[in-house]
């Protein structure tokens, strides 16, 4: 072998390593993850011993309307202590002076001016709270919160936790596109969520649903990644990574609640794919450098808890991850050894099987497994959004939502 085919074979072959890698990782740690005394141990619940003050922030950019059946939710809420913040960016003034609410734990707020950003709604809120509160729940305008919601939260904090994420689960699925995304969000919930908490470390943050330590959260929105980014009027479209790469710094574990769970409104069409699986992209690529801390960091200071996280961080998405897989099993064909390509094919399958063994382990609803079909059309349209990533940079993107449901309908359905 000279030197030149010395050169491209290395490259090929440590890039490889790193893919089967990420392939069988997911694997490994599900494995493991039976082994924890977490595993099927619910945290018991004491809503009558209400000590944690919830400030409940919901942020809604134009369409206000979405987010009734937001509040509508957690006023049914069975735990008592909490108030609503519902931070109305760019909505019309008709909209806002004319809500529903006959509730003194609502408050509305309308900032002065237009935010077109999450974060800035988020410190609006904080920067207007009525009370002491001790711990921030952050909502997605389209989310719906079960009425033991609040309640599973708090009974995680009373054990310890000081930041806790809740279980994302699909409000909808009317389409194949949404069964797609629902599917995808029960891999993360398993793979990136229980099974981390399950090994003691923390939950990857899902954006919403999730309740941190009032203090610890102010910390995070006056750190300064977050002010320098807002003073340059750049777009954050990665705040639930900034957060949990926060949390990891300061030693703190976030819990998964498999049992809190909170419903999400899942895309339908393929150009919501496109917009929305741009932003998160974009996000995977921006965290990159952190993930990559996470990991120096968690093996130099043997702390399991950033190492875990890190690893989780990097791995790419899904679509992105079994492209390069198969590229590079072409590539082994024709470069290395024809063992490589054999690793290479194994891992994959490795892979594929770990997606259906976490479907199976999340109790995923049939319809959701006679939707697989449409998995090529959805990955073809996630392939799209890499061609507009830059759009992220100057757009947050924000998803469409088009399926206003309550939660009593909801959950009538989930039964």
């Amino acid at each position: 072998m000279n030197v030149l085919q010395f050169g491209i074979y290395l490259p090929v072959a440590l890039l490889s390593l790193v893919i089967i890698g990420f392939l069988v990782f997911p694997f490994c740690m599900i494995c493991l993850s039976f082994l924890s005394p977490k595993r099927n141990k619910i945290v018991p619940s004491n809503p009558a011993n209400e000590q944690t003050h919830f400030a409940c922030i919901i942020t809604v950019y134009q369409n206000i309307q979405i987010a009734l059946p937001a509040v509508e939710a957690l006023l049914k809420s069975k735990y008592d202590n909490y108030h609503i913040y519902l931070v109305a960016d760019n909505c019309k003034a008709e909209h806002v002076s004319n809500l529903p609410f006959n509730s003194q734990k609502v408050t509305v707020l309308v900032p002065p001016v237009s935010f077109h950003a999450k974060v800035k709604s988020i410190q609006f809120a904080v920067e207007h709270f009525k009370y002491p509160h001790t711990h921030c729940l952050i909502f997605d305008a389209d989310n719906l919160a079960a009425e033991t919601f609040l309640a599973t939260i708090h009974s995680y904090i009373t054990v310890g936790y000081q930041a806790v994420q809740g279980r994302r689960t699909a409000k909808n699925l009317n389409t194949p596109y949404a069964c797609a995304d629902a599917m995808g969000e029960l891999y993360k919930n398993y793979i990136e969520r229980y099974v981390p908490y399950l090994l003691g470390s923390s939950a990857t943050i899902a954006g919403s649903g999730m309740a941190v330590e009032t203090g610890l959260f102010i910390r995070f929105l006056q750190n300064p990644a977050i002010c320098e980014a807002l003073a340059q009027q750049q777009v954050i479209v990665a705040e639930d990574k900034m957060l949990q790469n926060y949390l990891a710094t300061q030693n703190v574990v976030i819990a998964f609640a498999n049992d809190a769970i909170v419903y999400d409104e899942k895309v339908t069409q393929a150009a919501q794919v496109k917009r929305q699986r741009t932003r998160w992209l974009y996000a995977y690529f921006q965290n990159l450098p952190h993930a990559l801390n996470l990991v120096g960091s968690g093996l130099l200071g043997a702390n399991l808890n950033r190492l875990i996280m890190g690893m989780f961080s990097l791995i790419p998405p899904m679509f992105l991850l079994l492209a390069t897989a198969c590229l590079l099993t072409a590539a082994n064909i024709v470069l290395l050894p024809v063992g490589w390509a054999l690793a290479m094919a194994i891992a994959i399958a490795i892979f594929g099987g770990t997606i259906l063994w976490t479907l199976y382990l999340s109790q995923a609803p049939l319809v959701i497994w006679q939707s697989l079909w449409v998995l090529p059309a959805f990955v073809f349209n996630q392939f799209l959004s890499l061609l507009q990533i830059r759009k992220a940079k100057y757009n947050f993107l924000t998803t469409t939502h088009t399926h206003s449901a309550r939660i009593n309908e909801v959950e009538n359905k989930n039964r």
